[in-house]
């Protein structure tokens, strides 16, 4: 087909160019998307206002409406408060350190249980061997694991009150 017949083929349709389905996908869907994502955050906001204003509420303040801005405020400034109180604790998750130390001692003593098998027929020099190099082994990650700790302390917070109420967390 010509490029010259194509347009008056189109122009016979009432002159107007077909929509790509990019154009049509972004004119139909970019708009519910939007409004989805609105959606989400209005009632994230919605569920930390009320957590907020129960919250607020057990430290003696009173919040009647309050926009998403003041919402987001409110909660920023609550969350430092427990956090110089030192009653904001985020868990700690496991370092890569740990977890491959937690992996290398479960190795280990799969290679111990397999080498004490009395059905396996291990060489008792060679099973010794390998036992105090995978005992080495240990020693060593258990004594770099302390040397990071000390270098890099982790901040946690001071003993806390058995009487006090359990903290309360935002999530």
């Amino acid at each position: 087909m010509r490029m010259g017949a194509a347009t008056h083929q189109y122009a016979e349709y009432g002159g107007a160019e077909p929509m790509s389905r990019t154009y049509q996908y972004r004119k139909v869907m970019k708009p519910m998307l939007e409004r989805k994502r609105r959606a989400r955050i209005n009632r994230c906001l919605d569920e930390l206002k009320e957590l907020m204003v129960s919250a607020l509420q057990n430290d003696g303040e009173n919040v009647s409406k309050l926009e998403k801005a003041d919402i987001l405020e409110l909660t920023v400034r609550h969350l430092h408060t427990l956090k110089q109180h030192h009653q904001l604790v985020l868990p700690q998750e496991p370092s890569y350190a740990d977890r491959f130390r937690a992996g290398f001692n479960q190795c280990a003593q799969e290679v111990t249980h397999f080498i004490t098998e009395p059905s396996q027929r291990v060489d008792p020099m060679a099973g010794k061997k390998l036992m105090q190099h995978l005992g080495a082994c240990v020693r060593e990650l258990d004594c770099l694991s302390r040397q990071i700790q000390e270098q890099y302390p982790t901040n946690k917070p001071p003993s806390e009150d058995k009487s006090e109420p359990p903290m309360w967390r935002p999530w």
